[in-house]
């Protein structure tokens, strides 16, 4: 149906009226490989494997977090210290050689990016990738052979794919291709199935500040803008444009308004809106169900942060962190630049955005909740950190500019790290946990790194060595759900819909590729169970809008899901 103005389903997560459930597995925690009977909208039936192991009973615990320097650091050419050097690279997880731990992959501004692959032990090794400046980093089953390859943006011209081809000891080699029908200069990108039909699709955002910096005139013969890349089934991508103009510093792809379809989050920076579109019957309509958003949108998530069922909007800006006389004069060239920008409408505000979905819309509860004001803010992520239950909301940041920080040392605003523990009645800065630190991040990622089920975070900061935090908080019970579809040539279920349940509690996480500032990954679902120990369900609506269900899953582990069925099977 049409969706104008934007219209918001009331229920919670329309699970039920997507495909009817039903189950051909129990006997507790004893999954094995016993298979789930999976019912297609269209009645067609097919299993779905089930494979379930337990964390590693050894796991390290501690009060906080414990850092990690690694063998990467992105820097700008020579020593510059330029606006659009400062605003640094992303970095992605994914599991390069299938051995069952996420390696990482991080963008350079110049020289190197680099690959860091993850011996399991919490030991990891650089590899070079590829020379080049860029920016957002994914790593995806592109083309559904069941290797992982990787994508970049260079923020001036189309984003490049790394094809992985096999290579000795079963460590792949990447060999550098087109995307064929893509030719849109590409800063942010989103990677998902937004057709249901089981391949992956690509949205790119262009942050024509920098084009126009670089070029000094418009870009010719390249598409601008945000541009929604449909596969087409033989390896090429159809190009809609659906806005003409961008800031794009980060794209979301998820249903945000529950009605089985992925729609399109644009974040822009420099006073332009954001935007969301909407699959309205095969087109993309705009819709603007948000009241509040910020006015240099940095970074884009969505989870559910009050476990009502419905996904929360969260957004980045620059608001500093305080309103003291010390602090006022370190923004002082940036005060200045906003206010010689135009005047905010009434929904665009110079801070941190929490939207939490309420009914047909949603309200902005940052300012109450604290999260308004951490500085100038590059990714900003929600996680499950102390595995309670909650949604818990990590940022990063700092800049360099010769513009807007000369007066300070080595031109660099220096702020550090910011962390919120979600309490069910608010948030609260966790300090205590070590995750404070003023390196100077911009790309961020969340994921299980040395293997024992907790999230750990992981950061490329700018002209400090990447830094990977290991969590030793030990909070609660940790469930890792990973999806497979190995008839699709969407190989990992992207654009999923995970709903994790144990009595009246509901657990909603979305599988993805793309996430806040020119990061990602991984595609595994991650939900904190707190101490309860008891057994959960496991309920996943699919890409193409089939429903399985997975009873008695333990909840601790992790649980493989693997579909063997083909679309609208």
């Amino acid at each position: 149906m049409p969706v104008s103005p934007f219209w918001r389903r009331t229920t919670a997560v329309p699970l039920v009226a997507l495909g009817v459930i039903t189950a051909a597995c129990g006997g507790g925690d004893a999954l094995g490989s016993e298979p789930v009977t999976i019912v297609g909208l269209d009645g067609s039936v097919t299993d779905v494997g089930v494979e379930a192991s337990p964390h590693p009973a050894d796991r390290t615990c501690g009060t906080g977090f414990v850092t990690h320097d690694l063998d990467h650091v992105t820097s700008g050419p020579g020593d510059t210290a330029s606006t659009f050097d400062g605003t640094g690279a992303g970095l992605a997880l994914g599991d390069l050689d299938d051995d069952g731990d996420l390696d990482a992959v991080v963008a350079n501004l110049s020289e190197t990016s680099t690959i860091l692959r993850n011996d399991g032990r919490g030991g990891f090794t650089a590899e070079p990738l590829i020379v080049g400046r860029f920016r957002h980093v994914a790593v995806l089953d592109v083309d559904g052979d069941g290797d992982r390859d990787i994508a970049l943006s260079t923020g001036v011209g189309v984003p490049v794919l790394l094809e992985a081809r096999p290579g000795d000891d079963g460590v792949p080699v990447y060999e550098r291709r087109p995307l064929e029908g893509v030719r849109a200069a590409t800063y942010s990108m989103g990677w998902s199935d937004l057709e249901g039909d089981g391949d992956l699709d690509l949205v790119t955002g262009s942050y024509n500040a920098e084009l126009a910096e670089v070029r000094n005139t418009p870009v010719l013969g390249s598409d601008t803008g945000v541009v929604v890349h449909l596969a087409d089934g033989s390896g090429g991508y159809v190009a809609t444009r659906i806005a003409a103009e961008a800031q794009a510093l980060a794209v979301r792809l998820v249903d945000v308004d529950a009605d089985g379809r992925i729609d399109v989050l644009v974040g822009n920076d420099l006073a332009t809106p954001d935007g969301i579109w909407v699959d309205n019957d095969g087109g993309w309509l705009a819709v603007d169900p948000l009241t509040t958003s910020s006015f240099s949108t940095m970074s884009l998530d969505a989870g559910d942060v009050d476990n009502d069922g419905d996904l929360d909007l969260f957004s980045t800006d620059m608001k500093p962190m305080s309103d003291d006389a010390e602090t006022r004069e370190r923004y002082r060239e940036v005060d200045a630049d906003m206010a010689a920008m135009p005047v905010p409408d009434e929904v665009q505000r110079p801070e941190n955005v929490l939207n939490v979905a309420e009914g047909d819309g949603f309200e902005n509860t940052a300012p109450a909740a604290g999260l308004d004001a951490t500085g100038w803010s590059w990714s900003g992520l929600f996680g499950d950190l102390d595995a309670d239950g909650l949604l818990d909301v990590h940022v990063v940041n700092g800049m360099r500019s010769d513009v807007l920080f000369s007066f300070l040392p080595d031109a660099r605003l220096v702020e550090r790290n910011q962390v919120f523990r979600n309490t069910g009645d608010g948030f609260e800065a966790m300090t205590s946990w070590g995750l404070d630190d003023p390196a100077g991040g911009r790309g961020s990622a969340l994921g299980d790194l040395d293997g024992d089920g907790d999230l750990d975070v992981i950061v490329n900061n700018l002209d400090e060595p990447t830094r990977w935090y290991e969590n030793q908080l030990c909070g609660g019970d940790d469930l890792l759900v990973d999806l497979r579809w190995p008839a699709s040539a969407n190989t990992e279920g992207v654009g999923a819909l995970v709903v994790v349940e144990r009595g009246l509690e509901r657990y909603v996480r979305t599988v993805d590729l793309t996430r806040g500032y020119l990061s990602g990954g991984p595609t595994t679902a991650h939900v904190g169970l707190g101490n309860d120990g008891g057994a959960v369900t496991v309920t996943v609506r699919w890409p193409d809008g089939a429903v399985s269900t997975t009873p008695d899953v333990a909840a601790s582990g992790r649980v493989t899901l693997t579909r063997t069925s083909p679309v609208g099977g």
